[in-house]
């Protein structure tokens, strides 16, 4: 299911901004009486979805530039098409979710 694999996107990019080892956290201390959730993702499910996003930046650049920076540098749709010269922010969110589906068929073809 594509929601999964957002959720597994969300988690890689914030394994990949950790250094690339196990968060072993579930949330973030605010202080003020409050806490955020961080996705949990483990180094063997964060390379799958690493091996998957090096597979589509060699297969696309352009969809794989559009995953990393949502993902990675967590831009918007508008700061992704601002900072690629991709042109509009609708040409953005088709590129992204056809590398969404793309990563998706990817990571499941790698489970069967």
């Amino acid at each position: 299911m594509l929601v999964d694999t957002q959720q597994r996107l969300d988690a890689w990019g914030h394994w990949v901004r950790a250094g690339g080892v196990a968060l072993g956290c579930k949330a973030v201390d605010l202080g003020v009486g409050g806490t955020v959730s961080l996705p949990m993702c483990s180094d063997d499910a964060a390379l799958q979805v690493d091996s998957a996003v090096a597979r589509l930046k060699n297969r696309d650049p352009e969809m794989g530039r559009v995953l990393v920076m949502a993902y990675l540098s967590q831009l918007s749709l508008t700061k992704i098409a601002k900072h690629s010269g991709l042109g509009s922010r609708e040409r953005c969110r088709y590129l992204l979710g056809a590398a969404e589906a793309w990563v998706d068929a990817v990571l499941h073809v790698a489970q069967n």
